[in-house]
């Protein structure tokens, strides 16, 4: 449990690898943290160069959902009878458009969907639609079957499943040096739950933008839908709230209530805050391609 709160004028970059990681020893938190420092760096070479804020988001998430250290893509946990269902959003706060995929199966990156549904009329698809969109895009249709994933969705066969929480989806919120902001989330859900089951990752629940603030959040998905954390926390800054009060009210309440989340979240003065409620939350923070924050394992 812990908040980490600063403030970078320019470029700003947040990336998160979840609140509960699938491997939470101590070499498998710095392989995750070496993986955002290799996607943030990137990314903010290219937030550097002028790329579309989009693309760096959409870099971002895709990065996350080919490394199988995340729950995310090629990565996800499996839902109770073994098929991996991905969910993934964008919001662009400038738009204030808000796409996405929910609960998808046979897709491999969800994320590129998402982004494509920035420029559709139908901004929120799962399947067949999702399935149907991938090939449009020729996109891998894929079950997502890894070795690592198979054998705990195995062993989740003889464990109290109630007990199963995955809680590495991933997400990125971005600033640019004139305020633009957006915010990108991906996950493969909480593993072992029931099919069909839908992630707030696929909600403004988990994922919201507008030109006041930015917000991906990460966690046990129906606590944060119960919440609306980040539209909570978005209204509380449109408001008139700085960004720390209003992320230290929602974490005060998150606190009494006893959930298990944490989020990602910037305004468009280039304020950030970081906060979870769980044990663990691998994430990074990059101004103008300088780390400014990072996570500190816990041993």
């Amino acid at each position: 449990m812990a908040q980490y709160s600063g403030s970078h004028p320019g470029n700003l970059i947040l990336l998160h690898g979840g609140a509960g990681p699938q491997d939470p020893s101590l070499m498998g938190i710095q392989k995750v943290q070496n993986s955002l420092k290799k996607i943030g760096k990137t990314a903010s070479k290219m937030l550097n160069n002028m790329d579309p804020i989009i693309d760096v988001v959409g870099y971002c998430l895709l990065q996350m959902e080919k490394d199988p250290l995340f729950n995310a893509g090629i990565g996800s946990a499996l839902q109770a009878d073994g098929m991996a269902r991905v969910s993934a959003s964008l919001m662009d706060g400038s738009r204030q458009i808000f796409s996405g995929v929910a609960s998808a199966s046979y897709i491999s990156f969800p994320s590129i969907l998402a982004k494509e549904l920035q420029k559709r009329q139908a901004r929120v698809l799962t399947n067949p639609g999702a399935e149907l969109l991938a090939r449009e895009l020729n996109q891998p249709i894929n079950t997502n079957l890894t070795e690592k994933r198979s054998k705990k969705w195995l062993k989740s066969l003889y464990e109290d499943v109630h007990n199963i929480h995955n809680m590495d989806t991933v997400g990125c919120v971005i600033k640019t040096a004139d305020g633009k902001l957006i915010a990108g989330s991906s996950t493969g859900g909480r593993g072992y739950e029931y099919p069909g089951r839908v992630s707030d990752s696929s909600s403004i629940a988990g994922n919201y933008s507008s030109k006041f603030a930015a917000i991906a959040v990460t966690g046990i998905g129906e606590e944060i839908m119960d919440d609306a954390v980040a539209p909570r926390i978005e209204t509380r800054i449109r408001d008139g709230k700085p960004l720390n009060e209003a992320t230290n009210t929602t974490f005060k309440e998150a606190k009494n209530r006893k959930r298990k989340y944490g989020w990602i979240a910037i305004d468009k003065l280039g304020n950030w805050n970081i906060s979870f409620t769980t044990y663990q939350m691998p994430f990074i923070v990059i101004g103008d391609k300088k780390i400014l924050k990072e996570f500190t394992v816990k041993i």
